[in-house]
C-alpha cells in the first residue's frame, strides 16, 4: 500500500512539473498566454482525470508549499523593483493598494449580498480576500502585452505589493468574522501583521548583505544561499504574524535590488528561472483542486460577480487611485483593464474555509467555489484580451524590430549606416576608442562602455532591439557580448561571424553559441575579402541583386526579415542590404 501511494505521488509530482513548466512552454510557441493553458491542464489532471489530486497527495504540507511558493515569487517579483527606474507613478501605486483596494473590497461586498444568498459577514471576507490580485498572473500578462511606461511599472509594483496588503485584510476580515475583536484590534493587527513581515525582511536583507559583501559566501553558493534567505524571512514572518511572509518576503527582493553594496543580477536571474517552476506547480495544483460540481451550483451569480468586479470595481478603484494626477487617459484605461486574480486569493480562500469550518461547526460551501470561480473567469479573461487591450489603448510596445552590432570595423558601421537610412533602429557596440568617434561622426548611436554594466541594458531595450549580430574582431569583446545579450535578447536571437582562426585561439571561450550571421558558409575572411574588392555596403532591390553580391541582411515593410537569408526570403524583401 505504501508503495503504491509512493508511486502516485512520483506521478503526480512528475505531472505538475511537467505540466506546469510544458504549458508555459507551449504558450510562448503558440503565443497564446500561458496561464490559462495552465489552469486548463490543472483541471485535466485534477478532477477530469485524477492524475493530480492535491489534497490527498501532499495532505497538510500542500497549503504551507503554496504559501512558500507565493513568497518565492513576490521576493522575484521584488528583485525587479528598481526605485530609480520607476520615476512615475509611485504615487498611483500607494493610492491602488490603499484606497483602491477599499474602492474594490466595498463594491465586492454590495454584489455579492445582492448576487448571493449569504450571511453579510461571509460577503464582507469573500470581497476581501477578492481584493487580492498578485505577480503570479500580473507578470505573465505584462508579457504578453507589452505596455509602455508608466504602465508597466504600476501593474508591476501593485501586483506585487498588493498580495500581502490584500491578504492581511483578508486576515483581519477573518478575524472580525470570529469575533476576535473590533475596530482598535483590527487597525493593531494589521499594523502589526505589516510590522512584524517588515522586519523579517529587514532584519534577514542585512544579513544577507552583509554577509555577500564581506565574501563570507562563496561565488558558487550566492543563489542557495539567498533562496535560503528568502524561507528563512517568510517563515520567521509567518512565526511572529500568521501571513506576515508576503511581506517579508516582498521586501526582502525590494531592498536586494536596490542596495549596491553586492551585485545582484546573477541572483535576479537564478529566481527568474526557478519563478517558472514554481509558477506553473502552483497555477496546475490550483486548476487540479477545482471542484466542478461545486462550482456548477455558484457559476451564475459568480461570473456576474466577475462581470461587476472587471467593469465596475477594477474602473472605479483606478478612476480614485488616478484622480488630480498626470497619467495619460490611455494609460488610465489600460490600468482599468488589468486586474486578474491569482493564487494568493486561491489559498487564502481554501486556508479560511477551513477555520471557518472549525470555528463554527459547519461548512462554508460557497465561499471556496465563488473566489476560484473568479479567479479561472478574471484569467481568461484579462489573459485572452490584455495583448488588445494595451493595442487598442495605444499603450502597447512596438515590436522589437531593432539590430544591436558589436563591432566597429569600416564595413560594420556602413552597414549600420544602410539599415539607419532603412529605418531600422541600430545601436553599434565596439571597445576600440578609434572606432567609435568615426561612428558618431557618421551619425550611429554608439555604446562603448563596459558590457556587462547596466547601461547597456538600457541601451538594448531604449532601441527596441529584437537580434544581435556580433561581428567584432576582439574575441574577448565577442565573448562577454554574447553572454550579456543573450541574457537580454535570448540566444535564439544571437548571432556571429564565424572567425576562421577562431578555434586555434587559446583562452577565449564562449558560454554561448550563437548562430551563423549571413549564413554558415560566411567568415570574417570572406567580408574582409569582399568589401576590398567593393568597398562599399548597399542597399538594392531583388531585381538589383547581382550575382556576385554578398546578401547580409533582408528588410521586408521596414521590418529586418532575416539575417540568414535564403532565396524566399530574398524574393520576398523589399529592400537588401548587400556587399556588391
Amino acid at each position: 500500500m505504501f508503495a503504491a501511494s509512493e508511486a502516485e505521488l512520483s506521478v503526480a509530482i512528475a505531472a505538475v512539473v511537467f505540466l506546469g513548466v510544458g504549458c508555459q512552454w507551449i504558450g510562448l510557441r503558440l503565443r497564446v498566454p500561458s496561464i490559462i493553458l495552465l489552469l486548463a491542464a490543472g483541471v485535466v489532471a485534477g478532477p477530469v482525470t485524477g492524475l493530480v489530486k492535491p489534497d490527498e497527495h501532499f495532505g497538510p504540507m500542500l497549503f504551507p508549499l503554496v504559501s512558500l511558493g507565493v513568497g518565492i515569487l513576490l521576493f522575484e517579483g521584488g528583485l525587479g523593483l528598481r526605485l530609480d527606474t520607476f520615476t512615475q507613478g509611485r504615487y498611483i501605486v500607494i493610492r491602488l493598494v490603499t484606497l483602491g483596494v477599499l474602492v474594490t473590497w466595498l463594491i465586492g461586498i454590495v454584489a455579492l449580498i445582492v448576487l448571493f444568498d449569504i450571511e453579510t459577514k461571509l460577503a464582507v471576507l469573500i470581497a476581501a480576500i477578492l481584493t487580492v490580485s498578485g505577480p503570479t498572473v500580473v507578470l505573465p500578462l505584462l508579457r504578453i502585452s507589452r505596455p509602455r511606461e508608466p504602465s508597466a511599472s504600476i501593474l508591476r509594483w501593485e501586483g506585487i505589493v498588493i498580495d500581502p496588503v490584500g491578504a492581511t485584510l483578508a486576515i483581519v476580515v477573518l478575524d472580525a468574522v470570529l469575533g476576535d475583536g473590533g475596530v482598535i484590534a483590527s487597525g493593531v493587527r494589521i499594523a502589526t501583521t505589516l510590522g512584524a513581515g517588515a522586519a523579517a525582511g529587514v532584519f534577514v536583507a542585512f544579513i544577507l548583505i552583509v554577509s555577500l559583501e564581506r565574501h563570507w559566501v562563496p561565488d558558487h553558493l550566492h543563489n542557495p544561499v539567498t533562496l535560503m534567505a528568502a524561507v528563512v524571512a517568510f517563515t520567521l514572518a509567518n512565526q511572529l504574524r500568521p501571513e506576515a511572509g508576503l511581506m517579508a518576503t516582498t521586501l526582502l527582493g525590494v531592498l536586494l535590488a536596490n542596495q549596491h553594496r553586492v551585485a545582484a543580477r546573477h541572483i535576479s536571474e537564478f529566481e527568474e528561472d526557478l519563478g517558472v517552476l514554481v509558477l506553473g506547480g502552483l497555477f496546475i495544483v490550483l486548476g487540479a483542486r477545482i471542484d466542478l460540481s461545486d462550482v456548477a451550483d455558484v457559476l451564475i451569480p459568480s461570473l456576474a460577480l466577475v462581470a461587476v468586479l472587471v467593469f465596475v470595481a477594477r474602473p472605479a478603484a483606478v478612476l480614485v487611485s488616478t484622480l488630480g494626477t498626470t497619467l495619460r487617459r490611455p494609460d488610465r484605461l489600460f490600468l482599468m483593464w488589468m486586474a486578474p486574480r491569482g493564487i494568493v486569493a486561491a489559498s487564502v480562500a481554501a486556508v479560511f474555509a477551513i477555520e471557518l469550518e472549525e470555528a463554527r461547526g459547519e461548512a462554508v460551501p460557497e465561499l471556496v467555489p465563488i473566489v476560484f470561480t473568479v479567479i479561472v473567469a478574471t484569467v481568461i479573461i484579462y489573459g485572452s484580451t490584455s495583448a488588445l487591450a494595451s493595442r487598442l489603448t495605444r499603450v502597447a510596445r512596438p515590436e522589437p524590430n531593432g539590430l544591436v552590432l558589436v563591432g566597429g570595423q569600416p564595413w560594420v558601421r556602413a552597414l549600420a549606416t544602410e539599415l539607419v537610412d532603412q529605418n531600422v533602429p541600430v545601436l553599434l557596440v565596439t571597445s576600440d576608442r578609434r572606432e567609435s568617434p568615426r561612428a558618431r561622426e557618421g551619425g550611429l548611436l554608439v555604446f562603448n562602455g563596459r558590457v556587462d554594466s547596466e547601461d547597456l541594458d538600457t541601451a538594448v531595450e531604449g532601441i527596441g532591439a529584437r537580434d544581435a549580430l556580433v561581428l567584432s574582431t576582439n574575441p574577448e569583446l565577442n565573448a562577454l557580448a554574447q553572454e550579456r545579450l543573450a541574457s537580454l535578447l535570448s540566444r535564439k536571437h544571437i548571432f556571429e561571424l564565424r572567425d576562421d582562426d577562431l578555434e586555434t585561439e587559446p583562452g577565449v571561450v564562449g558560454v554561448v553559441i550563437a548562430r551563423a550571421a549571413f549564413g554558415s558558409d560566411v567568415s570574417h575572411s570572406t567580408i574582409d575579402h569582399a568589401f576590398q574588392v567593393n568597398n562599399r555596403v548597399r542597399t538594392v532591390s531583388p531585381d538589383e541583386l547581382g550575382d556576385d553580391s554578398l546578401v547580409l541582411v533582408t528588410i521586408r515593410d521596414d521590418r529586418v526579415t532575416s539575417i540568414q537569408p535564403d532565396e524566399k526570403q530574398v524574393a520576398s524583401a523589399t529592400a537588401i542590404v548587400t556587399l556588391s
